[in-house]
């Protein structure tokens, strides 16, 4: 492992590593050496699962991700609370214990943990998770009478909290914590505070860390409310029954105070900040991480060097972004497929005939045909970042590298002015023509081909929610991007009425996703008796083994 503390020369030119650049580092190599000594040590006990059960629960879980579209990286914190959520509902609330070890039990199966590396060790420390979000969710309940979907709302609130508070317990984020705390440093220096504001200077903190986390850790807004819950509650990782009962006096405070900051007018502006960074230091950690002593070398010896290496894993991101939106895509087609298109032969067909129409056909096919070869031209037309943006990556990590190239720059954010009512009934007005005026034409041209009113309202769900799902796509092949997107003539023309459609789609994805009745019939109807089919059947297999050792012990 090099030296931290060395310096670099370059020619006659004296280049210092950063601070920043020493403590990644340092935990690039710790964490090496972790997972090297982890390797090495066989003298503790691990979890281990029947490998043949493992599989049948490994594709049980992707047909479900199948019919429930979700994004990959959040794929196992939600088989997380899907799990607590069944446990609790059947009773397991007062066994943290068992409620711990049949949670890593399945994550293990399905394959959202390695099997024989998850240390027994960890069944207590999930346990004692589970048993403070229990206490906490019993304290709130109990406070005073509440109506059913209060009730209900507590219950999802702790469990999402639950299953975070798991979800980072099980993963290894000591780089990203790292990363995390410069970036931190990084962008806050560089945002313009007078001081003068103690509000401005206390939103920002709190934004830069929903920033950070949202970028950098990937959490979607559910996963922030346990970060801002534990910002706020700092000794809730060792919290007593005194601390849990003064969190469950202030939730309703609490909860207020998490959806102003989720929906603060700073939010946007610090994420793109840190959005840049985020690719800055995933790249120079993946960098160090290949080899460590090689990039020092190379940091050390040739920038020129340096360059290129930076290059290379750029050309290779571009290539997996281009990975992950054909992934996305074929996802995609067949969430819809599996839960949208079926539409066309359920609804569609029957609604034509009880209404009194003729069957056209090509309508028909046009509805079947039409979702997958839009997304699939959405896919096609979505490019990945070039050399501009490499370079520019190149350039922004060099400033985190080297004291010697670091550069201020300064952001100012602002609290957005509020525009007069008369401003914003005149934009609602103009917004409200280009949403009638575009699914007015689109509705008109299918018309004019014949396409009844059944059809055209499913041609029209289809297209917004295609057009939803294309724009969600489209940030797989961004995901590098550090360049401003530039703006011309016809993409602010096509944006126009472009946006009406896809906010449909949005709001459609949204509704239907709540009413997914394929989910329905996984989560509640299907899922328990497997998850206990297959349990049994584990201890059938073990049975039948030791039954094995014992005759085969006699002879």
């Amino acid at each position: 492992m090099p030296n931290p503390n060395l310096t670099a020369k370059e020619a006659t030119a004296l280049i210092t590593l950063s601070d920043s650049a020493k403590d990644l580092f340092r935990a690039v190599y710790q964490s090496r050496q972790k997972s090297e000594k982890g390797e090495e040590d066989e003298s503790n006990s691990k979890i281990r699962v029947n490998e043949i059960i493992s599989k049948m629960s490994f594709f049980y879980e992707k047909i479900r991700n199948a019919v429930d579209y979700k994004e990959e990286h959040l794929l196992r914190k939600n088989a997380i609370e899907r799990i607590l959520r069944r446990l609790l509902m059947t009773g397991h609330a007062h066994e943290p214990q068992e409620m711990a070890k049949t949670l890593i039990i399945e994550l293990i199966r399905a394959g959202y943990l390695a099997n024989n590396a998850v240390l027994e060790e960890k069944i207590g420390e999930v346990a004692a998770v589970i048993d403070r979000f229990v206490k906490l969710r019993q304290l709130i309940l109990a406070a005073g009478k509440k109506e059913k979907k209060e009730v209900e709302g507590v219950k999802k609130w702790t469990i999402n909290l639950m299953a975070t508070n798991i979800e980072e317990m099980l993963g290894d984020h000591k780089i990203d914590q790292v990363i995390g705390t410069h970036m931190f440093d990084i962008i806050n220096s560089n945002i313009l505070d007078k001081g003068n504001d103690k509000e401005f200077s206390r939103d920002k903190k709190i934004q830069i860390y929903i920033a950070i986390y949202s970028k950098l850790f990937k959490y979607d807004d559910y996963m922030l409310e346990y970060m801002l819950f534990r910002y706020f509650n700092s000794k809730w990782n060792n919290a007593t029954d005194e601390d849990i009962a003064l969190a469950a006096q202030h939730y309703n405070e609490f909860r207020d105070v998490v959806q102003q900051q989720l929906n603060h007018h700073f939010r946007k502006q610090i994420q793109k900040i840190a959005a840049r960074y985020t690719v800055y230091f995933s790249i120079l950690e993946e960098a160090i991480a290949e080899n460590p002593q090689g990039t020092y070398d190379k940091l050390k010896n040739s920038a020129p060097q340096f360059k290129r290496l930076i290059e290379k894993i750029c050309e290779r991101r571009y290539k997996e972004s281009r990975g992950k939106l054909r992934r996305g895509a074929v996802r995609s087609i067949i969430y819809i497929f599996l839960t949208k298109i079926i539409l066309v032969f359920i609804l569609e067909v029957p609604a034509i005939l009880f209404l009194g129409d003729q069957l056209v056909y090509y309508s028909l096919a046009i509805n079947v045909l039409f979702p997958p070869f839009l997304l699939f031209l959405i896919v096609m037309m979505t490019s990945v970042p070039g050399d501009e943006n490499t370079a520019k990556i190149q350039a922004g990590i060099e400033q985190i590298v080297f004291k010697e190239k670091q550069e201020s720059h300064p952001v100012k954010i602002e609290y957005p002015r509020k525009r007069k009512a008369a401003t914003m009934m005149v934009f609602r007005f103009f917004y409200a023509v280009t949403f009638i005026l575009t699914f007015g034409i689109i509705i008109w041209g299918l018309a004019e081909i014949n396409f009844n009113i059944v059809s055209i309202i499913i041609f029209l769900f289809f297209l917004s929610l295609i057009s939803f799902f294309g724009i969600r796509l489209g940030r797989f092949a961004k995901t590098y991007s550090v360049t401003e997107n530039k703006e011309h003539f016809l993409s602010f023309f096509a944006n126009f009425f472009y946006v009406p459609v896809v906010g449909a789609g949005k709001w459609m994805s949204e509704t239907f996703s709540q009413i997914n009745v394929f989910i329905f019939l996984l989560d509640f109807i299907i899922e328990s008796p497997f998850k206990i089919f297959v349990e049994v059947f584990e201890q059938w297999t073990a049975y039948v083994k030791e039954r094995k050792d014992q005759v085969v012990d006699k002879y």
